[in-house]
């Protein structure tokens, strides 16, 4: 029993027993009590202040993508928690497991339209997996329990701690703390030896057969297992946004990203000519589908522990329900007790053709040549080949991301994150900072547009403070793109709302204490790289580029995915 301290303190003895390093935040007056009982142990638990909320919830979401270990963001009541929400949101879409700790008014003023009240827990029902309001200290470690392990039971997702500004000095007598997070942590849902089986058999009578990864199914190893299983096939592997690196990118079974916003076209083709398809995990939806415009020819086969898998308008074959990762190592170690080695020699051929058509249109952007702009393939492409295997890029949201699909090779889970399934901008320069400092050895770099950027660019104030030497390069076209080419293409060049100017970005680093330069040239883009992987300090890349470039990519699905 932990007896005699304050319910603030007990929540900081309950992070650090389950493992979580890092709180990332805002104070205000209803959560001042809770930062006052993290000074107490501010040696083992480290509050980093950031300077807007939605920013600290996504260091915690990439803290969790990154190491897989939880982390937390704390707001104040009210202002502070709606600040949170577009993050939240981003956290919950892509089933990325975070404890939100946020204030709320005080138990006596609770529902009386008082200053700072909003509903939270109304707010928060449909972007988290679970919210509690605490009303009183009784069974509160329970509670606590309890809400931990929504957060880490399939789907993964965020959680909502609202505590009344009056609850944090109360004592009590608490029930025991856990002895670690795996404590907590379900069970997964093994599949049966003849699901595997019939997996396999279908997969062994397939002419073309495709394994597609999801996040729903990455652990530490799922990258050598599912190169092995493919192997072992004869099949090909495509990935969703958020497993990238699930297959190594690098070996040619991985055709890499599939649908809308990046994928490239051999995964698209792929896709839609597979006669069998393995889906592990959740993530078969309009993304990947292009607003189910583009289905596979022939049979589906869906392994998840999401029911959202049976609301798709798309024909299952057979649904498994169990956890992917385990059915695929089930899968290896049965392949590998059958000495299991498959040629597919005409499904091989297939994929080469499709692999050179889109290596054309690969070259044909390296070969761009621009006045007084960079050309970013190129950039990306120089930048991929100084990249080691464990650095990072965060993604943001524009036409800017699929330069880093098209020519960034991602070769472990972990290693590339985006707000993939809600499409959200703000979520990449802090998703950078959280990786960075859980992961204080790799590279981890930052590709925004310029639009996204000058939405989250204030916590370069936070990056400066807490020396957190991320890498930002800032696809500088002076628009929001996206919807410029839409308008160029779709609206028949009716351009309005779509152009903006900016500051050189390199003087805003530096106004801030970080490093920077600028890059209007192809012959500037190797010393850039250079000194930018150099730096030991925040640091900025101004990359002008052509709003006019289109990087290679499925213009055709992505107009009718755009077009509803």
């Amino acid at each position: 029993m932990s007896a005699g301290i304050s319910f603030g303190e007990y929540l900081v003895r309950f992070l650090k027993a389950i493992g979580v390093k890092r709180v990332y935040g805002i104070i205000g007056t209803s959560v001042v009590d809770f930062v006052d009982s993290l000074y107490e142990y501010k040696n083992e638990i480290r509050y980093v202040s950031v300077r807007h909320e939605q920013v600290a919830v996504a260091m915690a979401d990439a803290e969790y993508r990154t190491t897989g270990n939880l982390a937390a963001a704390l707001v104040h009541a009210g202002p502070g928690f709606l600040n949170s929400v577009i993050n939240l949101a981003v956290a919950y879409k892509d089933r990325v497991p975070l404890i939100l700790i946020s204030g709320g008014v005080k138990r006596r003023l609770y529902g009386t339209d008082s200053w700072l009240e909003v509903d939270q827990q109304a707010i928060a029902k449909p972007i988290t997996k679970a919210s509690i309001r605490i009303t009183s200290l009784d069974g509160v470690g329970g509670t606590l329990r309890n809400l931990v392990g929504q957060a880490l039971s399939p789907p993964k997702g965020p959680v909502l701690l609202e505590v009344p500004e009056d609850l944090w000095t109360k004592t009590g007598d608490f029930e025991p703390l856990p002895g670690g997070l795996e404590e907590l942590v379900p069970e997964p849902t093994k599949p049966s030896k003849d699901s595997v089986e019939r997996i396999i058999q279908a997969m062994m009578r397939a002419d073309k057969p495709v394994i597609y990864a999801t996040g729903e199914c990455l652990g530490d190893d799922i990258t050598p297992i599912l190169d092995e299983i493919a192997e072992r096939l004869g099949a090909y592997v495509i990935t969703s946004g958020n497993a990238r690196g699930a297959c190594n990118e690098f070996n040619p079974r991985c055709l890499g990203r599939v649908g809308f916003g990046g994928g490239s076209y051999p995964a698209d083709k792929a896709l839609e000519i597979a006669d069998v398809m393995l889906v592990l995990g959740d993530e078969l939806d309009d993304i990947a589908t292009y607003a189910y415009t583009l289905y596979p020819e022939g049979d589906l086969i869906i392994v998840s522990e999401n029911p959202v898998v049976e609301k798709r308008p798309i024909y299952i074959s057979h649904l498994v329900r169990a956890s992917p990762y385990y059915t695929a190592l089930m899968m290896l170690e049965e392949l590998r007790k059958g000495n299991v080695r498959k040629e597919n020699r005409d499904w091989d051929n297939e994929i080469a053709r499709y692999k050179m058509e889109w290596d054309t249109m690969l070259n044909e952007a390296l070969s761009r040549k621009y006045t007084e702009y960079v050309n970013p393939s190129l950039f990306f492409k120089r930048l991929s080949e100084k990249l080691k295997p464990d650095d990072i890029i965060t993604g943001g949201q524009g036409t800017h991301i699929v330069y880093t699909y098209d020519f960034i090779k991602i070769s472990k889970p972990g290693r590339f994150l985006a707000a993939t399934n809600l499409g959200a901008m703000g979520y990449a320069f802090p998703a950078a900072l959280g990786a960075k400092i859980a992961n204080p050895e790799n590279e981890v770099i930052a590709v925004v547009g310029d639009g996204e950027f000058m939405m989250t660019v204030q916590d370069l104030e936070t990056a400066v403070r807490e020396n957190i030497p991320v890498k930002v390069v800032v696809v500088n076209d002076n628009s929001y793109r996206v919807l410029y080419l839409r308008q160029t293409i779709q609206k028949r060049g009716r351009v309005y709302g779509t152009l903006h100017t900016n500051p050189s970005f390199e003087a805003l680093a530096r106004a801030f204490g970080a490093e920077g330069t600028t890059v209007s040239s192809n012959a500037e883009i190797d010393d850039a790289i250079e000194e930018m992987l150099e730096s030991n300090k925040p640091y900025v890349v101004d990359l002008r580029i052509s709003r006019e470039d289109l990087p290679p990519l499925n213009l055709e699905g992505s107009l009718r995915m755009s077009g509803g």
